[in-house]
């Protein structure tokens, strides 16, 4: 999972129509901060990273149920509390469930998450098996929450994230013997893999290809360059080192 970073309140920001926009302590309705989530993470899903052609389909998704039974309503309208997710995602039936609070839980804005889950073959996620004690408790927390693990035989008719994957990831390991071959340069390839997403599966296939990997953290917006290791082939490192939970 993509690890970001997000716009502190007061940060001025250009939409593409060229209009100018502070970052509010509050969006009300909550949907007016669609717009400004779209500039600083793009036009992709946080947890999957599935790009979202059609706005309409991207929905804000609060960290923090907005639920008036859950006790968070008051964080309806916080800049804080926002993310932005595709409807599977935000939809998913654990989120109503489960009540993941930042301290319990890894977050793309908070943690680097590329630390937290680990992408295997076929686009299969699994947490990562090097994590121990809270860091791996909150990897588990944040897969349980968003459901990444679900195969064909546990996902719904409605959930297809993993067949999205699947042939992502099958797509990557074509366009990386391309690429290896010159049958491919640079620019194409970054074309394609911004038009369709995935994220994490290019960066993990990519591996030992600095050039690339050094693209996706630049080319996707939002990426937080601090969670990689510019001198060791962009390799993952610990956000928040020193802490009960570096990752």
């Amino acid at each position: 999972m993509r690890p970001i970073d997000k716009f502190p309140v007061g940060q001025s920001i250009t939409f593409e129509d060229g209009n100018a926009h502070i970052i509010r302590y509050k969006y009300k309705p909550y949907q007016s901060a669609k717009d400004p989530l779209c500039i600083n993470f793009g036009q992709y899903c946080v947890y999957c990273e599935a790009p979202i052609t059609y706005l309409r389909d991207l929905e804000v998704e609060h960290i923090l149920p907005k639920d008036k039974n859950l006790g968070y309503s008051h964080l309806e309208y916080d800049w804080d509390n926002f993310l932005i997710a595709c409807s599977t995602c935000n939809g998913r039936d654990n989120k109503y469930n489960i009540v993941a609070k930042p301290d319990e839980c890894h977050y793309p804005h908070l943690n680097n998450t590329f630390l937290s889950l680990k992408y295997c073959k076929g686009g299969v996620v699994i947490v990562n098996p090097d994590l121990k004690g809270k860091s791996k408790l909150k990897a588990c927390k944040l897969l349980e929450l968003i459901g990444l693990d679900k195969t064909p035989v546990t996902s719904t008719q409605q959930d297809k994230r993993w067949e999205y994957r699947m042939k992502q990831w099958n797509v990557a390991e074509r366009y990386k013997e391309r690429y290896e071959n010159g049958k491919l340069n640079l620019d194409c390839l970054m074309d394609y893999i911004k038009a369709t997403g995935c994220w994490s599966i290019w960066f993990t296939i990519f591996e030992g290809h600095d050039e690339v990997r050094r693209r996706l953290i630049e080319d996707f917006p939002g990426t937080s360059s601090v969670c990689f290791d510019a001198n060791n082939h962009y390799s993952p490192i610990e956000r928040n080192p020193g802490q009960e939970d570096p990752v």
